[in-house]
């Protein structure tokens, strides 16, 4: 018996490859492009997680925590030509994790297993409702190279953003048209809420860059995900009866699904709409006009649809949590793109600066009375 054709696989260096892998590769190249497209941004050039989260766990002092975090003054924002323009490397988001986390286990602890403890479920909630929402926060805090946003700003904007973002959700899902198109509702009102407060709270000229308003679109939105889940986990405590441990149980298993989530979400999807309009608003003011460009636009369909998918009912959900992967492989892909674009409006600043620079220089060793030559 004469053995039959075998199939063909693709090595490095050789030109043929395997008809199923070429295309599940076509498809991917395909989907990256048409998301580049859509998000308005390119390749990554010289990113690499690894190198990203090197400085992770380097040994830092107190004192080194504390100047890393007053940065936003007219004395501590560092001027355009020392700023980084290079792929940051976050760190501080990993010791604000580990310290909610510490904290969470120990009274999560002392909950379920010491009598009369019950004083401590409003601390368990707000703990585990804030924790990765805060985490996430300060990782787009660091990504933020210029060092112009003050946390006194970014924790006035987490707390207003947050009640003025659930007051315009709750009265969007109170218009007939919208309060009945299920999932789609909630891509569309969640997600024009929080930029409408990032608009409302952030609408002037100084804060410019890209990178700014990835970082207040995710503070917002990492303030209406906290209060959101301690709503979520406190209802679901409340409904399971009135048996107190199984209440508990059931809050704390909100907490933790909601906790993993957390970053794939609404902080993700809401730096995306508020990155995309900062790259048409720069140094202008906002105008209403701005939401109509077509760079906007289109990069603010992706967070909206990614909620839209987020929230399909279980029937029209895809095996393996694909709903949830999906929306995390595709909203960090283009907060990366759009981090990308920040850090190089950043870099052609300084270089416009420093052509402004050398002209002042050259200007002012010309001797008196004679003419510069263009």
């Amino acid at each position: 018996m004469q053995p039959g054709p075998q199939p063909v696989y693709y090595v490095a260096g050789t030109t043929t490859a395997h008809p199923h892998a070429v295309t599940q590769l076509n498809l991917l190249h395909g989907l990256q492009a048409r998301l580049q497209s859509l998000a308005s941004t390119e390749d990554l050039e010289g990113f690499s997680l690894k190198q990203m989260f090197s400085e992770v766990f380097k040994r830092r002092s107190e004192d080194d925590v504390e100047d890393y975090l007053l940065v936003g003054t007219t004395k501590t924002t560092p001027p355009i030509d020392v700023i980084q323009t290079g792929w940051p490397k976050p760190w501080l988001f990993f010791r604000v994790l580990a310290v909610f986390v510490v904290t969470y286990v120990v009274f999560t602890f002392t909950l379920l297993h010491l009598p009369g403890a019950a004083n401590l479920i409003p601390a368990v909630m707000i703990l585990g409702a804030f924790a990765v929402p805060l985490t996430t926060l300060t990782f787009f805090f660091e990504m933020n190279t210029p060092r112009n946003v003050s946390v006194h700003r970014l924790v006035t904007l987490f707390l207003f953003g947050a009640v003025v973002s659930l007051i315009f959700a709750l009265v969007g899902y109170n218009i007939p048209v919208l309060g009945s198109m299920g999932a789609v509702a909630a891509g569309i009102v969640e997600e024009v809420a929080k930029l409408l407060t990032v608009v409302i709270v952030v609408r002037g000229i100084k804060y410019r860059y890209i990178l700014n308003g990835l970082l207040f679109g995710a503070t917002v939105g990492a303030g209406f995900a906290a209060f959101e889940t301690a709503g979520y986990a406190l209802n679901q405590g409340l409904l399971t009866g009135s048996n107190l441990h199984a209440g508990v149980v059931a809050m704390l298993q909100v907490l933790r699904e909601r906790a993993f989530l957390t970053p794939w979400g609404h902080v993700a999807w809401t730096a995306i709409a508020a990155g995309a309009l900062w790259r048409v608003k720069g140094a202008r003011p906002f105008n209403p006009s701005m939401l109509f460009d077509s760079r906007f636009i289109k990069a603010f369909l992706i967070p909206v649809v990614l909620h839209t998918i987020w929230d399909l009912p279980a029937s029209l959900q895809l095996p393996f949590d694909g709903n949830y992967i999906l929306s995390a492989l595709v909203s960090w892909y283009v907060v990366f793109g759009l981090v990308q674009q920040g850090l190089r409006q950043v870099k052609e600043e300084q270089k416009t600066d420093l052509r402004a620079t050398m002209q002042r220089i050259e200007t002012s060793m010309q001797p008196a009375g004679s003419v510069a030559v263009s």
